[in-house]
């Protein structure tokens, strides 16, 4: 639903819609926990030093906590930026300037569509990302979702 509003209000607001990927996105967030894992066949000798587990300080593909951790990251990074997220969905943030929307950006897993009326303000807000994550431009959204 959320997706459909956000779209429904980047036509009628005619606004620029562009799409972003951030590259491995789940093995960004550090554990608050101690996990451990066995290491792997083969790797023993040459990296585990004997050692029959590993610790992991920072979430892999696969790992119970890596979304939980993505989003606890990505959170950081976007307040950071200025942006709030909505009270209905926090999956879409939004930046506010003089009781105005900014700009809207709509996150999807490790990708992100991304609404502002003019492109430098897209291109601005990409730059800013990827100083804290390695992202990939996508450019102007031509597909989201299967639509």
């Amino acid at each position: 639903m959320t997706l459909w509003i956000f779209l429904v209000l980047t036509t009628f607001l005619n606004l620029e819609l562009h799409q972003v990927d951030v590259v491995g996105a789940y093995l960004q967030g550090d554990l608050d926990e101690e996990i451990y894992m066995k290491v792997p066949d083969g790797l023993t000798e040459k990296y585990g030093s004997g050692r029959k587990f590993w610790r992991l300080r920072k979430t892999l593909y696969g790992l119970k906590q890596a979304g939980r951790q993505w989003k606890k990251c990505l959170h950081q990074v976007m307040t950071k930026l200025g942006f709030t997220h909505a009270m209905a969905n926090d999956c879409l943030y939004v930046l506010w300037e003089h009781g105005k929307i900014v700009l809207m950006v709509l996150i999807y897993v490790n990708n992100m569509a991304v609404a502002r009326k003019k492109i430098p303000g897209i291109v601005l807000f990409k730059q800013n990302l990827s100083k804290d994550f390695e992202i990939m431009d996508l450019g102007e959204m031509k597909f989201i979702l299967g639509i």
